[in-house]
């Protein structure tokens, strides 16, 4: 986590906020030095080891107040649960997990046309199975099994991948490595075999998540990466805006009845700059 904050800091942005916040303490200072010269002037004598003191403590005093903040939580006490949110990868996070998936379950990553080897979906693909997509598809159709196709495709017209469609929001529920992974088809594969999600779409898949979590996570901790914030494009709201949307979908859920007794949402290292966690940890107070 510091390493990702020293790395956040060398980039040029962060060295420009370094700059920036360096000038404005450099103005501070210099002022209060001002006021205490006319006080005692004989401070005058100092006045090059007082001025490298003082560029000293303005670049101390940069660095700590640009210093990235990678990490914020707030607990709620009626009824009592806690929204983390930090970087880092959420397939290294404690407890159970949900991972985003369309309404066709696809999970072909050959030349990574249909699903990415980058992706979210395509880690837990390649660290739970293996890279093995039969074997996730058999775990994943004993799970629909009871569950209504909305409708089917035809392979003329979706020429790879599954052709059958299920409801936004259809969430199946498995247990691997020890852990309760919640698959929620949240994103519309379409068939050039691009992923598409409305806001509403993304609610609705957030939704029946808690609902699935609710049922089976027995309370324990529940982490979910940034979905909607990539391949299913939607444009209307960035990274911080798609936190705030899972973090306040997760406590009018948990108001209802108790989904989780914590919810890590994880940003992914390379999106940081996209995200303000000062603003974040703002919106997790005003709920």
């Amino acid at each position: 986590m510091q390493q990702n904050a020293r790395e956040a800091l060398l980039t040029r942005q962060g060295l420009g906020e370094i700059s920036a916040a360096s000038l404005a303490s450099f103005g501070l200072l210099s002022a209060v030095f001002q006021i205490a010269l006319a006080v005692w002037p004989t401070l005058a004598r100092h006045d090059v080891w007082i001025l490298t003191g003082l560029a000293g403590s303005c670049l101390v005093a940069g660095i700590i107040h640009t210093w990235p903040k990678l990490e914020t939580n707030h607990r709620y006490r009626h009824p009592d649960f806690t929204i983390q949110v930090k970087c880092g990868d959420v397939l290294d996070e404690e407890g159970n997990l949900i991972v985003g998936f369309t309404d066709t379950f696809d999970t072909e990553m050959h030349d990574d046309v249909v699903i990415s080897h980058q992706s979210v979906q395509g880690q837990f693909q390649e660290r739970y199975y293996g890279g093995d997509v039969s074997c996730l598809d058999s775990d994943i159709n004993e799970k629909l099994q009871n569950t209504p196709v909305l409708c089917s495709e035809i392979a003329v017209d979706k020429t790879r991948g599954k052709l059958e469609r299920y409801p936004i929001g259809t969430t199946v529920t498995l247990t691997k490595n020890g852990r309760r992974i919640y698959l929620v088809a949240y994103g519309y594969m379409r068939n050039d075999l691009r992923v598409s999600c409305s806001v509403d779409a993304l609610w609705q898949g957030l939704t029946s998540a808690w609902d699935a979590v609710r049922t089976s996570g027995s309370l324990e901790p529940v982490a979910i990466p940034v979905i909607g914030s990539d391949l299913a494009r939607i444009g209307s709201l960035d990274r911080a805006s798609l936190i705030k949307m899972i973090a306040l979908s997760f406590a009018a859920s948990s108001r209802q009845d108790v989904v989780s007794r914590r919810l890590t949402i994880v940003v992914h290292p390379k999106d940081r700059h996209g995200v303000n966690m000062v603003d974040v940890e703002k919106f997790l107070k005003s709920l």
